[in-house]
């Protein structure tokens, strides 16, 4: 597989942070000019694209590296993402299904977001089945935990989420967060525990 080298590397996430998504993807195509089949660079370009919203041009780098790389979950799981906010229900699902068996059933965000695919199906007895498989394979992501109270908020299981809500707060330190930030779960779930308490006032 190639890769970007990291001082160019994050050089493009600079722009692609301040919004300069022409410079970064001249940047990517620089290197695709060299390295044309560089998976690192079609990923940046399906990135680029993404945050553009062409989500059309987003999927033709993915296309690519799936017919190259077919037992690779993580590309499944790319284009899970992209099926997603196409709202292409059963095409996301069955690419995450197929993400989720190459990683052998576990790999705690492919789990995590298949459950939620189960719950959007309506498929309640699944999505409770992997929704608990992710957090035994990771007690401390906070995006499993943060779920898991979302969603027995959402099905009225107070005592549950009460719980979980009390979990967090407990192992505070030893909680990992991979794509938002800590301050962004503590804000949630301290509104969680608001509405709990709101709850129990009514009452």
């Amino acid at each position: 597989m190639s890769y970007i080298h990291d001082k160019i590397l994050e050089e493009i996430e600079n722009l692609k942070k301040g919004g300069h998504y022409e410079e970064a993807l001249q940047m990517v195509n620089n290197i695709l000019v060299r390295d044309p089949s560089n998976e690192d660079a079609l990923l940046q370009i399906a990135d680029i694209q993404f945050l553009k919203w062409e989500i059309g041009k987003a999927e033709k780098p993915i296309d690519f590296i799936l017919s190259k790389w077919k037992n690779d979950p993580i590309w499944f799981y790319v284009k899970w993402v992209l099926e997603m906010e196409k709202t292409n229900w059963t095409e996301a699902k069955r690419n995450l299904r197929k993400a989720l068996e190459l990683s052998d059933f576990n790999n705690p965000e492919i789990t995590r977001c298949y459950w939620l695919s189960e719950y959007w199906s309506g498929n309640r007895e699944k999505w409770i089945e992997f929704i608990k498989k992710a957090f035994e394979q990771n007690k401390f992501d906070a995006e499993v935990i943060y779920n898991m109270i979302e969603i027995h908020l959402l099905e009225h299981k107070y005592n549950t989420a009460r719980k979980m809500i009390e979990y967090f707060n407990k192992n505070k330190d030893k909680i990992e967060t991979f794509w938002r930030d800590t301050e962004f779960y503590n804000e949630k779930i301290e509104l969680f525990q608001e509405y709990l308490n709101n709850i129990i006032e009514i009452k």
